[in-house]
This record gives structure tokens, sequence and C-alpha cells, in this order.
């Protein structure tokens, strides 16, 4: 399944809350679904896509949830991590203006840039 560009601003939104919400440990999907408003169901076709395209670290059993992977990660890396753009495309001059964009800028956190 392809995901269209709905799919694309549900997974930065998705990244950016898990971004500002994570406080050392797991954030499970029920709490990212409540703070993005958007559906568990959904939230599990994003996360395939992120953990697949190691983004995201998924931590199973009591206490269980999902882990942003060490260090900073661009928009661009959410976009190219769900969505089946070929590479050398006239969209690339888009994704390399996004790689100087971070998740955590949109995470709106205290003391983010």
């Amino acid at each position: 399944m392809e995901f269209g560009m709905k799919r694309v601003m549900a997974s930065v939104q998705a990244v950016a809350v898990l971004d500002r919400i994570y406080c050392g440990k797991p954030v499970p999907l029920a709490t990212l679904s409540k703070e993005s408003k958007l559906s568990v169901s959904y939230l599990e076709q994003i996360f395939k896509r992120l953990r697949s395209g190691k983004l995201v670290n998924s931590h199973r059993g009591p206490g269980g949830g999902y882990s942003l992977r060490d260090g900073d990660i661009s928009v661009s890396a959410v976009i190219r991590a769900v969505s089946k753009i070929p590479s050398n495309t006239t969209f690339d001059p888009v994704l390399d203006a996004l790689d100087g964009v971070l998740i955590s800028q949109l995470a709106n956190k205290p003391g983010a840039q």
C-alpha cells in the first residue's frame, strides 16, 4: 500500500508528537493516538513503516511502545521511510531542502528552535 500526502503528513505529525512526549520510557500507541488525534490502527500502519525505515525502536511487553532512534531525524527521513519515492526525481530538491528541517524543531518542546 502506497502512502499518499495525507499519510505522509500524519507520519511527520506522529514522529513530532513522539519526540515531544518521549521522556525516557517507550510511548504506547494509545498515548500517541490521544496526543495526535490519530487512530491507533492508523498509527500502527505508520509505525510499521517507520520501524522498517529504522527511525523508531519498538519495545514489547508491559511498558512497551515506541522511542525514536538516537540522533536527530529530519522531515525528509520520515517522508522517505513512509513513501516510495524513487531516487533522481524532480522531488529530490524538495527532500534535500527538508533534510535541514529536524523533527525536534516541529515538536514544540521547550528549548526547541
